[in-house]
């Protein structure tokens, strides 16, 4: 049986698209369907996928054979890279953040990790513009981002979890009207000036802080670009604005004169590594699978 065919199988039961799932292979969506098909052959006729005019889904069997498939072809996965890893000498995994808040211990326990498995590896840290998140990403001058969810990008892919249960928070001056509140809602923030999120993807920026209040009124954004976390602690506590966050930036950046307060009624935030799907390296690879194996994670 060949590999690319159980491949292209788990790629098609996460998709459950044959369009989408031919895009991510770089396949046509006829050749998906005929693997499908000898893929089923070599099962003995059994089909895997049950396909309409409407929908994909797994048959029994499929879903049987993707629960025990997953983890082998994954740990597979794992044995070559760390094969073509040592094959190709210690390297330099660039990550790049845009501050210390979310995720970092996970993350430094996952560099601590890699470091010591692999004598003369490195990684190196770089801090992210505040307005072009992802850029240094795609530009290829760091091989990893650390990224607010959700994140659907063509180009980038997704990769495991740093931190997930991060609060909404809103931080503002302590002389701000909403500033003696146990707590807020989104309508609380319509007719104040919110910073304005930079450098974020529309999905980020409409999780962070939605455009509109559940009752229909707008909010009022205010462009306030900045170019460090002290400037922007500066504009806060001179009441210039609202910025809406997490709790864990909230806690790594305090001013005197600056409070966060919860905002309830946003879900918690998850924060992950990301990297180009069109890139094969190793060395990358090797530390996402420090990360995913640390036990403690999230």
């Amino acid at each position: 049986m060949d590999l690319r065919e159980l491949r292209l199988f788990l790629v098609l039961s996460e998709e459950l698209h044959f369009g989408r799932a031919a895009a991510r292979l770089g396949l046509t969506t006829s050749r998906v369907s005929q693997t499908v098909r000898t893929l089923e052959r070599k099962l003995g006729g059994q089909r895997l996928f049950r396909r309409t005019s409407r929908v994909v889904e797994l048959t029994d069997t499929g879903r049987a054979l993707r629960a025990e498939l997953a983890p082998a072809v994954a740990g597979l996965d794992r044995v070559l890279r760390t094969a073509a890893f040592r094959g190709g000498g210690p390297g330099v995994v660039r990550v790049g953040l845009l501050n210390a808040a979310s995720g970092v211990d996970v993350l430094s326990r996952a560099i601590e990790r890699f470091e010591a498995t692999y004598p003369g590896a490195t990684v190196r840290l770089s801090t992210t513009p505040f307005d072009d998140r992802l850029g240094p990403l795609r530009r290829r001058e760091v091989d990893l981002v650390v990224a607010r969810l959700p994140l659907d990008e063509p180009d980038i892919v997704v990769g495991p979890v740093l931190s997930h249960a991060d609060q909404r928070v809103v931080m503002l001056g302590r002389t701000h009207p909403l500033a003696d509140r146990a707590d807020l809602s989104i309508e609380d923030l319509a007719g104040h000036d919110i910073r304005r999120p930079y450098g974020l993807t529309a999905q980020q920026a409409e999780a962070t802080c939605p455009a509109r209040t559940p009752s229909g009124r707008p909010i009022r954004f205010v462009d306030a670009p900045v170019d460090d976390n002290a400037e922007l602690l500066y504009l806060l506590a001179r009441g210039r604005l609202v910025h809406a966050t997490v709790a864990p930036f909230a806690a790594h950046f305090q001013h005197p004169d600056v409070v966060a307060i919860p905002l309830r009624d946003l879900p918690p935030s998850t924060c992950a590594l990301v990297g180009l799907r069109d890139v094969a390296d190793p060395n990358r690879d090797a530390l996402l699978d420090m990360v995913e194996e640390l036990p403690e994670r999230c």
